[in-house]
């Protein structure tokens, strides 16, 4: 990407849509896009204020929350700091309304 990301577009619950990974990226979807049912998605909720929510599997079907904070690094890579664990660097691919690609680290 050559320029900074809309942030105001990556406000929200987004949900990784597995079923539409390239080899180099991972494909999320806004949480109201209708997906094939599958047990476990994991996302990321990115809030304007700064927090952020690590969405996974949790017990009995239900989505598990890590509380966190995010912030842009760079033009295109975000920090995403939950508490308990190491800060993740995500690196965008490219966002768009109803579509945010997450580059496939190694």
């Amino acid at each position: 990407m050559a320029s900074r990301i809309d942030t105001s577009l990556l406000h929200g619950r987004w949900l990784h849509a597995h079923e539409e990974d390239t080899p180099d990226g991972m494909v999320f979807r806004p949480a109201e896009t209708p997906l094939p049912p599958a047990r476990g998605r994991t996302g990321y909720e990115f809030l304007g204020d700064g927090r952020s929510r690590r969405l996974g599997p949790g017990p009995a079907d239900r989505t598990a929350r890590a509380e966190g904070r995010w912030r842009l690094e760079d033009e295109n890579r975000i920090v995403n700091s939950v508490t308990g664990s190491d800060d993740e660097v995500l690196e965008i691919a490219s966002l768009e309304p109803g579509r945010l690609v997450i580059k496939k680290s190694g």
